[in-house]
């Protein structure tokens, strides 16, 4: 049809600059109505059709504007495109102020419909979005290209995206911030199924900028509490439960893809600064999961595992007033995930370095007194007097087991003896420390006192803290 193609071209043009686009939110979300929708279930256009497009008896090719690429290019880079928060807040105010000029017979079309107050979509009434607004605009672009095409793409390429990298307009890092930097913006579930979806496809590549992101944790934990506030107090599940406890399984769904970087550590210090409300929620979800009188949501398990990585990697206490069983047992499991992680000798390399950073105090663990007395053993540890160290040689994590390979790996890498003020230790990278080492302590011997070390919880923390993605991981790439 003639109005198609015209209308095609004209939203094309309208969005040259991305940064600029020429019409109001109703426009584009109207042009919207016409992308065939696959996921029709996630969001529904808030359009009424209850009459024509307008008087003049406008009429366009439902589903035909899936078939240019160029106008799909153009609205995922209106969606990627970098905006500071400045930026954002001026698109709103122009796009939500319609100026349009409405004697233009296809801009006039674009407005002729009567407006529903909100989308009808599963999600729960806290994260249904606004219709005629940038907010809701934004939900309709994500879920209609980002989402649909990761999810659906055509093998045969015959429809957009040519490629799964064309939904976030070629530039990985910066269309990942954007969803993080909408997501904060706007709460609601369109943004994170599109981060979640990104996660799972692109890998690396969106999970550094994911990972890094200052707001998407504190997002992800607002939408898990938003999801938990929003269930009625005697609520057990039901036949069909998943729409008021989606946004529960959504965020679960969102942890799995952003733990796919295997470092051991990174999904805890992710949510380090939000961790006492992160698992607070979490028991609560717990404790949801155990009245549902359906079948359990494997997500939720996930969520509530990682949760024990959480509890793990950060070190925190075993207190069962504060932490569900299930977080516990999870945690137990994380606890020596480090020695699956990394390499027998670059663990050795990293205890001794830990060993070296903490603090000038007495080896005991329950003790916290000056360290005064040095281990005539090793020499590199420390204790107060003579019963904290006769306690340590055969306590819980008795220091006998360790003592001889400290010495032996200490001496064979240089590390400094003991002492107040503590000397540096040497700047020795794996394949030194290994070189030096190896013939001093064979490999099995190294196994046995990763094992034996990495069960102290100051050695442990120290450790995980020098692996932590923002210092280690992110800054050795870029």
């Amino acid at each position: 049809m003639a109005s198609t193609s015209a209308l095609v071209a004209q939203a094309i043009q309208s969005l040259a600059d991305p940064r600029a686009p020429e019409f109001c939110c109703k426009y584009y979300i109207c042009l919207l109505a016409h992308v065939e929708i696959d996921n029709a279930s996630i969001w529904e256009n808030p359009v009424v059709r209850d009459a024509p497009y307008a008087s003049e008896g406008l009429q366009l090719q439902l589903g035909a504007l899936t078939e240019s690429m160029a106008l799909l290019d153009v609205l995922s880079a209106f969606i990627t495109t970098d905006r500071s928060r400045a930026d954002m807040a001026a698109l709103a105010h122009r796009m939500e102020h319609c100026a349009c000029d409405r004697a233009d017979r296809l801009v006039d079309g674009m407005h002729a419909w009567t407006w529903s107050p909100t989308a009808y979509c599963r999600d729960p009434s806290g994260f249904v979005c606004r219709t005629d607004t940038l907010e809701g605009l934004i939900a309709a672009v994500i879920a209609d290209l980002v989402f649909n095409a990761l999810q659906l793409h055509d093998l045969h390429q015959t429809r957009w995206p040519r490629t799964r990298r064309h939904c976030l307009a070629g530039n990985d890092e910066a269309a990942a911030t954007m969803l993080c930097r909408w997501l904060d913006v706007y709460p609601i579930l369109p943004p994170l199924r599109a981060i979640s979806a990104a996660a799972a496809s692109f890998g690396e590549p969106v999970l550094v900028p994911f990972l890094r992101s200052a707001h998407l944790p504190k997002n992800l934990v607002a939408i898990l509490k938003g999801g938990v506030d929003a269930l009625p107090a005697d609520f057990e599940g039901g036949f069909n439960p998943f729409g008021v406890v989606y946004p529960i399984t959504l965020v679960c769904i969102a942890l799995a893809e952003l733990c796919n970087i295997n470092d051991g550590v990174s999904i805890a210090y992710f949510f380090r600064e939000h961790c006492p409300l992160f698992l607070e929620t979490l028991n609560r979800v717990i404790a949801i999961d155990g009245k549902m009188k359906w079948a359990s949501d494997g997500h939720w398990e996930t969520g509530i595992f990682l949760g024990g990585a959480v509890h793990a990697k950060l070190v925190l206490p075993f207190d069962e007033r504060m932490y569900h069983a299930r977080i516990l047992a999870a945690s137990r499991y994380h606890r020596t995930a480090i020695l699956d992680v990394q390499a027998p000798y670059q663990l050795a390399r990293n205890i001794m370095l830990a060993l070296a950073e903490l603090p000038p105090q007495c080896m005991d663990g329950r003790c916290s007194a000056a360290a005064a007395a040095v281990c005539s053993g090793c020499r590199r540890v420390a204790y107060c007097g003579a019963q904290c160290q006769d306690r340590d040689w055969g306590g819980p994590l008795p220091h006998k087991k360790v003592c001889k390979k400290i010495r032996a790996l200490g001496d064979a890498a240089a590390f400094p003896v003991y002492a107040n003020p503590k000397s540096a230790p040497p700047q020795l990278d794996v394949d030194d420390f290994r070189s030096r080492v190896h013939a001093a302590v064979p490999l099995p011997a190294v196994k046995a006192f990763n094992k034996n070390m990495i069960e102290d919880d100051r050695i442990r923390r120290v450790v995980n803290d020098t692996l932590v993605i923002r210092v280690c991981w992110i800054e050795s790439k870029h």
